[in-house]
């Protein structure tokens, strides 16, 4: 990499400049007149892209932070290279040009930067096409003496300065690093994040709104990149504490050259791109480090600039495990993204499944909906209450597959080695209170804010009782003036503490939300309401949440422990019997029995699946569920398939063996070394059809790279019985119930069907996340039996709705019930 590092003879020719007549203004952005032809430049040396691919693969290794960028040291001042022009009669301006070939970005480093009154610096493109929209003045100056850059979308840039006659003497800049990217952080590149990240405009961020403000995407010495967030502290006075992974490379060496970019996320949801670079800020102080939960703390020169909104995220030190989790992150570092764990997390050692190792991390087993990818590293995660309780120190996790990452404990961090530089209770609680958790502040919030964002989930077998039987939400005033709010819902089964009341300035009023004795009469099925938190003054804040009931727990159904062959359909090579750990050109070879006992079917026992492989399918006899709600598959795999661009591997759902519904298909590789249990819901497809068929495929592949493919054994369905949800004449249902509709998520069509006990008036709607209705699909009297309505993703004006999350909702004189959709694009 020596080329790489060498310094070119520099070239400096001093740019003139065109008559002045317009008075000099410090803060403004815009440059004095150049003539690009007659500017001189400062050329880098190219950039040999195949060696930093190399290295980067070995930093991946390591564990150490992606880098987006390379420097090129250099020596640059005003006051040693180049002359000064006259710029009229009270200033005088100097100018560099700054040139390297096959950079997709540019930075700078001010190793001294010490700028005087009625000065400026600007820095953009020499063909005028892009700039840093911004002034550097003596603002900027800081007690560390440093100044680092945003990029700028160029390989062709010049750093203008401007200053005073009589202050030449005393401005003092220079610059010491180029810092030429390479790839990522704000180019649009080929390699892109996952498919499956989802953006955080997204309606699935609508609750997180308030943390999504705190995350930033970070770089550091101009080279490297992470995501890092804002966090509050006990006295809650926005003391600018930001938190980040001590792999992301920050130190007391290089804090100063931290830039932190806020609100780069899609204009948009789906876009996964389009997001902008110009919120930004630069310069921190070091505060603490700790390489066993792996955190950095720093402060911030500067509170964030009020127009960027950004937030402090609240914390909970304690050492519980979070029920679920969400984390908020920078993907590759491209535009910041939320996922979602439904399921508890553990806590382990670094890249350990036993509990609990040695304390120090969390451990998501794997996410639900969203991943992690490089340059997620320092993202938070929240637990169900919206506190950070880690920040990510790496893992496995990537689109279409289900392994785990692991995030440094902030329950750890917290006491740390022992010192102020090694721990955070130093800083988050410097007045001692104690405090275990604090929320996340939002400065200049207003309106209504409801917490917690999650839904009221409960169970119990038919009769009772349910667990939990309450939940309670938090709703605050976080404005100046007061206003009054309701609490409405819908469902008999549901009750509530209070209807609501009136809020003053700062204050906060506890509901209740439980589930009544008119529950236990309820027959086996699913059921959700809707809990609706209304702002009646100004409706600043108006929301929602699911209350959520399974009566009846779901418990083994069916089962096929594959010891013996239940005579399933196949095609190709799929085959009953046991696998010879065969195969494994690339990733692992075949198991050498099944997870239980010695027999499994698989696509080809003996070893790897064909290069130019059609569909080859796996399909099982008709299953009955008829009888069954909340159905679901669980088996155990193991599975070798290349990355989705060439071979596939699919898992599908059927109720009449002919169209078919994609339950799980890979979007990467997967290279189990071992057997996992899978688990998939089918309940959208599965629950009440007389005939269900499982299908899992093999192919297409493309005719280079071959894997092991699929191993499928101990197969289970799952499900409540329902033996009382049908009567014995087909034509009136026992119970009034609004059924699962399909497909879901949908585009653009979804089916609803629904079934009446008795003949009346129905009402069949649609609503959003906030309770608005949008579309009404049924009104009027009906007959008993069952019903059916569609929906094409429009409101009732005919717009095509956004996609997310809504509601459908089915009302009659006794009876009322909602489900929850989703619409994609």
């Amino acid at each position: 990499m020596s080329g790489i590092r060498r310094v070119l003879p520099i070239l400096l020719l001093c740019l003139p400049l065109f008559a002045q007549a317009i008075p000099f203004d410090p803060f403004s952005t815009e440059a004095l007149p150049l003539d690009p032809a007659t500017a001189g430049a400062m050329i880098c040396p190219a950039l040999d892209l195949d060696a930093l691919a190399l290295e980067d693969q070995l930093r991946e290794e390591e564990g150490l932070a992606p880098r987006f960028a390379v420097a090129h040291p250099v020596t640059l001042s005003p006051g040693i290279q180049g002359d000064w022009e006259n710029y009229g009669e009270s200033h005088q301006v100097w100018r560099v040009r700054i040139y390297s070939p096959d950079a997709l970005s540019l930075n700078f480093g001010f190793s001294r930067y010490n700028m005087v009154s009625d000065a400026r610096m600007l820095i953009y493109s020499a063909d005028g096409s892009e700039k840093i929209d911004y002034a550097f003045t003596e603002i900027d100056n800081d007690e560390h003496g440093e100044l680092w850059t945003p990029v700028i979308l160029s390989n062709d840039v010049v750093v203008e300065v401007t200053v005073p006659v009589k202050a030449l003497d005393e401005c003092n800049i220079e610059l010491t690093s180029v810092n030429r990217g390479y790839r990522g952080f704000g180019e649009l590149l080929g390699d892109r994040s996952g498919y499956c990240n989802n953006d955080v405009v997204c309606p699935e961020g609508d609750p997180w709104r308030d943390e999504i403000a705190s995350v930033g995407v970070i770089s550091t010495g101009g080279t490297l990149f992470c995501t890092g967030f804002m966090v509050n502290n006990t006295s809650e006075d926005q003391t600018p504490y930001f938190m980040t992974a001590k792999h992301c490379g920050i130190s007391g060496g290089n804090a100063s050259s931290l830039v932190v970019y806020w609100n780069f996320q899609s204009p948009s949801c789906g876009q996964q791109g389009g997001g902008s670079l110009n919120q930004w800020q630069s310069g921190s102080w070091y505060r603490a480090g700790y390489s066993t939960s792996d955190f950095t703390l720093v402060e911030l020169d500067d509170a964030p600039n009020p127009d960027h909104e950004v937030s402090y995220s609240g914390w909970d030190n304690s050492t519980a495990n979070p029920s679920s989790a969400v984390a908020i992150h920078h993907p590759s570092t491209d535009e910041k993204s939320i996922s979602f764990e439904y399921d508890a997390c553990t806590t382990t050692s670094y890249l350990s499944n036993s509990q609990p190792g040695d304390g120090s991390h969390i451990r998501v087993i794997d996410w639900d909906d969203g991943t992690t990818e490089p340059g997620s590293s320092g993202s938070p995660l929240y637990d169900q209450n919206h506190r950070v309780v880690g920040q990510l120190h790496g893992g496995y996790a990537a689109c279409g597959n289900d392994t785990s990452d692991w995030y440094g404990r902030f329950s750890r961090s917290w006491t740390g080695g022992g010192s102020s530089s090694s721990r955070l209770s130093n800083w988050l609680d410097a007045a001692g209170t104690g405090q275990s958790s604090v929320n996340t502040l939002v400065p200049g919030a207003s309106g209504m804010a409801v917490s917690p964002s999650d839904a009221f989930s409960s169970s119990g077998d038919s009769g009772g009782p349910f667990s939990p039987s309450s939940k309670t939400y938090t709703v605050t005033n976080q404005g100046e003036s007061g206003f009054s709010f309701s609490v409405t819902h819908s469902a008999a089964w549901v009750s509530l503490s209070s209807s609501g009341s009136y809020l003053s300035p700062g204050n906060s009023a506890n509901i209740t939300v439980s589930i009544n004795s008119s529950a236990n009469s309820l027959p086996s099925g699913g059921y959700e309401d809707l809990v609706y938190f209304t702002n009646t003054s100004t409706h600043e804040g108006d929301t929602s949440r699911s209350v959520n009931l399974q009566v009846g727990v779901p418990s083994l159904v069916y089962d096929w422990d594959l010891n013996s062959n239940p005579g399933w359909s196949t095609t190709g090579d799929w085959a009953w019997g046991q696998p010879t750990g065969g195969g494994g050109q690339y990733g692992n070879a075949d198991p050498t029995s099944g997870h239980t006992g010695s027999k499994v079917y698989g696509y080809n026992l003996s070893g790897d699946y064909g290069n130019n492989l059609p569909e080859r399918h796996l399909t099982t006899g008709a299953i009955d569920c008829s009888n069954l709600s909340a159905v679901s598959v669980k088996f155990w795999r193991w599975l070798g398939v290349e990355q989705s661009s060439y071979d596939h591997a699919y898992l599908r759902v059927s109720t009449n063996g002919s169209s078919w519904t994609t339950v799980w298909e890979n979007s990467a590789e997967v290279a189990d070394s071992n057997w996992s249990q899978k688990e998939y819901d089918l309940s959208a497809i599965a629950d009440g059809e007389a005939t269900v068929f499982l299908r899992w495929t093999m192919g297409t592949t493309d005719g280079s790279w071959q894997y092991c493919g699929w191993n499928i054994d101990d197969v289970e369905i799952w499900g409540v019985g329902a033996d009382d949800m049908t009567s014995s004449d087909d034509s009136a249902p026992a119970r009034t119930a609004l059924l699962a509709n399909f497909p879901n998520p949908f585009n653009p069509r979804t089916e609803v069907p629904f079934e009446l006990s008795e003949s009346g008036y129905v009402r069949l709607s649609v609503f959003d996340i906030t309770g608005r209705q949008l579309k009404v699909l049924e009104s009027g009297l009906l007959p008993a039996g069952r019903h059916q309505a569609s929906w094409d993703g429009r409101a009732e004006d005919g717009e095509t709705c956004s996609a997310g999350v809504y509601f459908i909702r089915l009302e009659t004189e006794q009876h009322s019930e909602s489900r929850k959709i989703t619409l994609v694009k």
